[in-house]
């Protein structure tokens, strides 16, 4: 078996302040429903998002555990960046490795979010196809939050 490997490069543009969208993303109170839903079969067992964190999500497929991920928070710049790596595990076996940056950059007309994931599959998948899919869901699901319940406040 060969590792896959590959660089995923999102970017969403949002009406709002970077300062507003980074609190947003980072949230707890947030996170629980656009990350975490009830649909989405990704239950966390805390969310620790600060410099140090580490969070277990555990994935649930037809009611049974099928594997966890483990992600540390590594660097944060408020309004502005957060850092964070994160290992996969399925079947018992560590089959995910990813580095992520989440950058908030100021725009003319509020701000740009983009995602940069440097992902390594130990099984061999298709990991270019599946994490740009997985990026853009995880990003309409944030932007349709926001739609829905307004940005986070203080």
């Amino acid at each position: 078996m060969q590792s896959t490997s590959a660089t995923i490069n999102v970017t969403r543009e949002f009406p709002h302040p970077a300062e507003s969208v980074y609190a947003h993303w980072i949230s707890p109170e947030t996170r629980l429903r656009w990350e975490a839903g009830p649909d989405t079969g990704m239950t966390y067992d805390a969310f620790d998002t600060r410099e140090g964190g580490v969070e277990t999500v555990r994935i649930v497929q037809d009611g049974k555990e099928i594997g966890h991920m483990l992600q540390s928070t590594h660097r944060l710049v408020e309004g502005q960046l957060m850092a964070y790596s994160l290992t996969g595990v399925f079947g018992g076996v560590l089959t995910t490795l990813m580095q992520i940056v989440i950058e908030f950059q100021p725009t003319d007309e509020g701000c740009r979010l983009e995602a940069t994931a440097q992902v390594i599959d130990l099984t061999g998948g298709d990991v270019q196809a599946q994490h740009e899919a997985g990026w853009d869901w995880i990003l309409d699901r944030f932007e349709a939050d926001i739609a829905e319940h307004g940005l986070v406040t203080g």
